[in-house]
């Protein structure tokens, strides 16, 4: 930790697989980067080092988070929306574990079952319309052919957003559903009070202006978070939009890096939401641990991590006082938080 959302090694579109239910709660590497962060890619060095520092005591032996998270939770802020006292329910593409990603239907059931953040992945169409879409083509989430940027709104609503997710026993349970792609607009007004986390998936920055405008319009500025595929689009967001949260990019992680092995209490967080992944790796090294978790806090920053499917580790991070999780199982996860705040 922290590391950013958004940005990608690779424009890797395979979202059958990402569509299909895993039952080891952690994408593969090559998924998780296609799925969330980029900055990554420049950092499985750094963080096989800095994480050894910050997950362990001056002694060189690895922090015991398992027995010294009991008595932890997440704290809130008064200056940071995004740090509310609890750990936050964010269904993964606004619930792509039973239902295809970036959909209403995702997102209805999802929200129904506990989640509190609309997630959203955000293409610019042809047209110059926001919607909801992972993949640059649309090839495996709607069975056509063609890139998103090179069709219309028009074109993109004939299309079956349902076609190409794959059920954990091989089924299509959604195809000739009438599953659309949605405007980021509708999914908004759907749910006017929740938080919302946005990652634009287009790699130029025609998009930050449609973004900034959008969530002028719609007054969601103050509980949205927009994370990103490149660092050029958070700093042109920044600068055209510095009303609008961001999540970190690749500058940032390396700044907070370095603050943190220096123990800088001087340091002002860059933004107000990091997202790193939980482990390098679906077995590795975890980037979230006690120490860089405290370190984020102590400088108003939310850590909100990802892909988090299994109770064990849900209930781990929930017990450390991470600000948010991403996951395909919101039902679960929001029973895991009732119970941490309950005390049972």
């Amino acid at each position: 930790m922290p590391l950013p959302r958004g940005q990608k090694a690779a424009r890797v579109d395979q979202r059958v697989g990402a569509q299909q239910n895993r039952g080891d709660g952690l994408y593969s590497w090559d998924v998780s980067w296609s799925r969330r962060t980029s900055t990554h890619r420049a950092l499985v060095l750094m963080m096989s080092a800095s994480v050894m520092v910050a997950g362990c005591s001056s002694a060189g032996r690895p922090l015991a988070v398992a027995s010294s998270t009991s008595q932890l939770a997440a704290s809130a802020s008064s200056t940071n929306p995004f740090r509310t006292g609890r750990t936050l329910v964010i269904p993964h593409n606004g619930g792509d574990g039973d239902y295809p990603a970036d959909t209403m239907v995702a997102l209805e059931h999802s929200m129904a079952a506990g989640g509190e953040v609309v997630d959203i992945d955000v293409s610019l169409t042809a047209d110059g319309q926001l919607v909801a879409f992972h993949d640059a083509s649309i090839d495996a989430i709607t069975g056509g052919h063609g890139e998103v940027g090179s069709l219309t709104l028009a074109e993109l609503g004939k299309l079956d957003a349902g076609w190409g997710y794959t059920a954990a026993d091989g089924s299509h349970p959604f195809r000739g559903k009438g599953v659309g792609v949605p405007l980021v607009r509708d999914l908004l007004d759907r749910f006017p009070n929740a938080f919302v986390s946005l990652d634009l998936k287009d790699l130029g920055t025609d998009i930050v202006t449609p973004v900034c405008n959008l969530l002028h319009q719609t007054g969601r500025l103050s509980k949205t978070f927009v994370g990103s595929d490149g660092d050029a689009q958070i700093i042109e967001m920044r600068r055209r939009c510095p009303d609008v949260h961001t999540t970190y990019n690749m500058p940032d992680v390396w700044a907070t890096r370095a603050a943190e092995t220096a123990n800088d209490a001087t340091f002002t967080a860059p933004a107000l939401v990091d997202q790193p992944p939980y482990r390098i790796g679906a077995s590795g090294t975890p980037t979230v641990t006690v120490a860089s978790l405290a370190f984020a806090h102590a400088h108003d920053l939310a850590v909100m991590t990802w892909v988090i499917d299994d109770e064990p580790t849900m209930t781990l991070l929930v017990n450390m006082g991470v600000d948010a999780i991403y996951t395909r199982k919101p039902g679960l996860l929001a029973q895991v938080v009732k119970r941490h705040q309950s005390g049972s």
